[in-house]
């Protein structure tokens, strides 16, 4: 049993005004008390999830900045990183032209996590996001 932590799970925790932050500090409960198995995550959200946040706060909060760095980085990281390696680059690529849509498009980086979860065979992930029904099952 495994589950993969997406981007918006990051945030949503940090994010104290995120419409999905009480949800997001439920599940960090339930993921601390071991419900959902082995933890995973990878070096493309741990991008994605930095760029999003000094984004959204304008690189006013350096503070969260460091938090963040320390949820993926510190002592002890909520999930064991997972790298997107050059080999794989071109599968994923294939991957988002097929799922994308004009009315959904997918970011690179949610096409890796598919990947990898499909490679690793990680059938459950945080994500607060739609791209995911039907390919992973969301919690």
């Amino acid at each position: 049993m495994s589950i993969f932590l997406d981007t918006g799970f990051y945030f949503a925790l940090l994010a104290k005004k995120d419409t999905n932050h009480q949800r997001a500090v439920k599940i960090l409960s339930e993921l601390t008390e071991g419900i959902h198995g082995q933890i995973y995550t990878s070096n493309f959200v741990f991008d994605e999830s930095m760029t999003l946040l000094n984004v959204r706060t304008g690189g006013n909060r350096k503070d969260l900045l460091d938090r963040m760095r320390s949820l993926f980085l510190g002592r002890a990281p909520i999930a064991k990183m997972i790298s997107v390696e050059n080999r794989t680059l071109d599968q994923i690529a294939a991957l988002q032209i097929k799922l994308t849509k004009k009315t959904n498009p997918i970011s690179f980086t949610d096409c890796s996590t598919i990947f990898l979860c499909n490679e690793r065979k990680i059938p459950k992930i945080v994500s607060f996001d739609d791209h995911y029904q039907g390919l992973l099952t969301q919690v």
